[in-house]
C-alpha cells in the first residue's frame, strides 16, 4: 500500500491564501492612506493655531510679529488686518493642508 506524505501545501492552498491576502490589502491601503493624510492635516491645523496664539501674544507684548513661516514643509502667512465691523484689529494666519484646502484662522488685538 502506498502512503501519502502530506506535508506542505499544495498549490491551489497556496494561490488562494495569497489572493485572500491580496483583496485585504487591496480594500485597506486606501483607507490607511486617507486616515494617515487626516492625521497629519489635523497636526497641520493644531501648529497654525498655535502659531496664531504666540504670534497674537507678541502683538500683545509689542513684539514685532512674522510675515511668514514654514514648519514641517507647510508655508505658514500671516497678516494684519482691520474689522470694520467690530472695529478691532486682527491677526490672521493662512496655510494649506495635504489635501490643497486653505485654512485662515484670525484672532483680535486688543487696545487699537
Amino acid at each position: 500500500m502506498l502512503v501519502r506524505d502530506k506535508r506542505g501545501f499544495t498549490m491551489v492552498e497556496m494561490l488562494l491564501s495569497v489572493s485572500i491576502w491580496f483583496m485585504l490589502c487591496v480594500t485597506l491601503l486606501p483607507q490607511l492612506m486617507l486616515i494617515i493624510t487626516e492625521r497629519k492635516n489635523t497636526e497641520i491645523f493644531n501648529i497654525g493655531t498655535q502659531l496664531l496664539s504666540e504670534e497674537l501674544q507678541k502683538e500683545y507684548n509689542g513684539e514685532p510679529s512674522l510675515n511668514h513661516l514654514v514648519k514641517y514643509g507647510v508655508t505658514y502667512t500671516f497678516s494684519k488686518k482691520f474689522n470694520e465691523v467690530l472695529q478691532k484689529s486682527e491677526l490672521c494666519v493662512t496655510w494649506e493642508d495635504k489635501l490643497s484646502k486653505t485654512y485662515e484662522r484670525c484672532g483680535y488685538l486688543n487696545g487699537e
